[in-house]
């Protein structure tokens, strides 16, 4: 993971997809800009709405008699979640038994032999809440260049740095349900994205003095014939951990990463044909030491290092860290960079630092975008 930005556009997967032959829908010279426009128009003023006040300050009212003044001190409630809410149900099931237990080797994601269950492929529906996303270029052909999480039946969250401003959102489509890469899956649903939102404070390693902190983003797809992701044995959604949950809360947890990224650094010949996964543990990297590794205050970009031996590897980017408790599975962090695979910690989004906004973004796009 040597490359933040989509893990290297120019290690295009060979799996070009033609269009006519996958399970994407025919192109339409779709122009979402009037919509971008105004849904930026309502996404700034609910923005500022927020960033006006400090929702964390207690709010303090008095109120005064002839003899005594009392003063009352609460908490500002925290935003409604009512959209996510939902699917706590459904949310984090593995209905079947797989964990990948593989050997670790340095350099590479997995180590495959008889005892390393995460070198091969898994069973359909081992992963219900990974999407893989692809982006379509002006010849018609389609590349696969990220992952996403499930979250709602049109909402997905992925890495902010994985999406190229030259790039239209419409260019990009989403696969659910996918195992296999080049053939079709038992519940394999393919969306064209209508909505990509990046967070607001998102800054690309790229940039000058850029930090890659808040690499987070949501997509929103366009539904087909009114249709929306379909849940079933094979796809569900993740389950979002609680606001501000510290990282500890995980450690003596199974965690695990996945998804279809080169399973050797550089290696354009180690691309797996079905998901790949490796059990991963987290709040095992010292702040101080993460810090030293990559020159920054990584806490302070909104990350977390886990891993070192095994790691995430180019094209994983934007997947989950998922942990689980009671068979039930959380998404934890959201893969975001690194250096090599496997010869340093990778870096990870806090999803739990993130989640009020992801609440926010959430039923504002649920309930004001067509």
């Amino acid at each position: 993971m040597v490359q933040p930005a989509v893990k290297a556009i120019s290690f295009l997967l060979p799996f070009i997809l033609d269009l006519s032959t996958s399970q994407f829908y025919p192109y339409r010279n779709y122009d979402n800009s009037a919509q971008r426009n105004s849904f930026q128009s309502l996404f700034n003023n609910y923005n500022n709405y927020f960033s006006r006040q400090n929702r964390y300050r207690p709010v303090t009212t008095t109120t005064t008699t002839t003899t005594t003044t009392t003063t009352t001190t609460t908490k500002r409630p925290r935003v409604s979640n009512l959209v996510i809410e939902k699917y706590e149900g459904q949310c984090g099931r593995r209905l079947n038994s797989y964990r990948p237990q593989q050997r670790a080797r340095r350099g590479r994601i997995v180590w495959t032999d008889e005892d390393s269950a995460g070198a091969t492929q898994p069973e359909d529906g081992s992963f219900p809440w990974l999407a893989s996303l692809f982006l379509r270029q002006s010849s018609g052909e389609a590349y696969f260049m990220c992952a996403a999480t499930i979250l709602t039946s049109r909402v997905l969250v992925s890495a902010a740095h994985c999406f190229n401003d030259r790039y239209r959102d419409t260019d990009w489509f989403v696969r659910v349900g996918d195992n296999f890469m080049a053939s079709r899956d038992p519940s394999e649903q393919t969306f064209q994205i209508s909505l990509i939102l990046k967070h607001e404070k998102f800054i690309p390693l790229s940039s000058p003095g850029g930090d890659g902190r808040n690499d987070i983003a949501l997509l929103y797809i366009r539904t087909r014939g009114g249709r929306a992701i379909s849940f079933d044995n094979y796809v569900t959604p993740a389950c979002l951990p609680s606001p501000g949950l510290k990282l500890k809360r995980w450690s003596a947890q199974h965690c695990e990463i996945s998804g279809w990224g080169m399973q050797e650094y550089n290696n354009t010949n180690s691309y797996p044909d079905s998901v790949r996964a490796a059990k991963i543990t987290v709040n095992n990297v010292p702040g101080g030491v993460c810090d030293y590794l990559y020159g920054r205050d990584v806490d302070g970009t909104g990350k977390f290092c886990a891993g070192g031996s095994v790691d995430a590897c180019q094209e994983d980017s934007g997947g989950p860290l998922m942990c689980s408790h009671k068979n039930k599975y959380t998404l934890v962090g959201i893969i975001s960079s690194g250096k090599g695979c496997g010869s340093y910690p990778g870096l990870y989004t806090d999803v739990a630092r993130y989640v009020d906004w992801i609440i926010r973004m959430t039923n504002l796009l649920e309930n004001e975008i067509e």
